[in-house]
């Protein structure tokens, strides 16, 4: 029997919000995606935000339109 895929929640490219920072999805796997943030590294703020692109859960983002 073959496992079931889920369809992606999200396309490639598409553009979400993260703690009111703007990114974009890389990859999606089964429970989190890929991200990217825009506009990188946001000054004063470098230690909240270390890394140009994290790993996420679904629901922690939203999208923006």
């Amino acid at each position: 029997m073959e496992k079931d895929k889920e369809e992606p929640l999200f396309e490639k490219g598409e553009l979400l919000l993260y703690e009111k920072k703007e990114c974009r999805v890389i990859a999606e796997y089964d429970r989190t995606i890929c991200v990217e943030y825009l506009g990188y590294p946001f000054p004063g703020e470098e230690e909240e935000y270390p890394y140009p692109r994290v790993i996420l859960l679904k629901n922690e983002v939203e999208r923006t339109s």
